[in-house]
């Protein structure tokens, strides 16, 4: 929390990261939604490095000084609203048997890289050389973060120095691959607890950890909880 304050007008959507405590005061006469979704349901089949860069994005206003809020036009406005309806509609009558959750989650999907226009359009940082970057980067992570846990592969493939890769990324992400790689192979982890009977010995054979006492312990760091006792609470929410 760092006390900042903004303004928040008609038309104005704001994004706040994970663990960002906020509040919302004056409001009284306004009318709108909230949209709170965790990592691991948007990133079940979608990129984990473009959820990132979405809220990061944000710091890139008014020269990186972080603002959560962008006023859109008519127009942006619209667009994200129709998308807004169609995500209501299918909430609605999300049932078991049909495809919902799919389908909110494409919509959700296409929300978040409409705001990410949105926002690229309007920060004077907007870099479209880094924008193509950050797709490759993208694109590499999601294909081999199992198998190259290590900066170096990536630092390899792209032809740049880890300092050059690593400013990169806490320029677009607020934070170097390292933490990218691992955040992205524990929630790997958490989807494979929740949607698999593997054992924790075969996921974290499964992850490419060497040493599955390892595995529990960055697991551990990363949630507060074992991966046994995150199954076994996790377990118990799901329908």
């Amino acid at each position: 929390m760092n006390n900042n304050t903004y303004s928040v007008q008609p038309q104005t959507i704001c994004l706040i990261p994970p663990n960002q405590m906020h509040s919302f005061e004056g409001l009284e006469k306004m009318k709108g939604l909230v949209f709170f979704f965790c990592q691991d349901f948007y990133i079940e089949e979608f990129s984990f490095i473009r959820l990132l860069n979405v809220f990061s994005c944000t710091s890139q206003i008014a020269g990186n000084i972080s603002n959560p809020c962008i006023n859109l036009s008519d127009m942006e406005f619209n667009q994200v609203i129709e998308i807004i309806r169609f995500i209501e509609r299918e909430y609605e009558h999300c049932i078991p048997s049909n495809n919902s959750v799919i389908l909110i989650r494409s919509l959700l999907n296409i929300m978040l890289l409409k705001l990410s226009e949105f926002y690229d359009a309007k920060s004077e940082k907007s870099n479209k050389s880094d924008s193509i970057f950050i797709h490759e980067l993208s694109r590499l992570v999601d294909s081999y973060f199992i198998n190259e846990h290590n900066v170096g592969f990536y630092t390899s493939t792209f032809n740049v120095s880890e300092k050059q890769l690593n400013e990169i990324c806490n320029k677009n992400f607020n934070c170097g691959l390292k933490k990218i790689l691992k955040d992205r192979l524990m929630q790997e982890a958490r989807k494979l607890l929740l949607s698999t009977e593997l054992s924790v010995s075969e996921i974290s054979y499964k992850l490419n950890f060497d040493d599955n006492s390892y595995f529990n312990k960055v697991f551990k760091k990363q949630t507060g909880l074992t991966p046994k006792r995150f199954r076994d609470i996790h377990k118990k929410l799901i329908p």
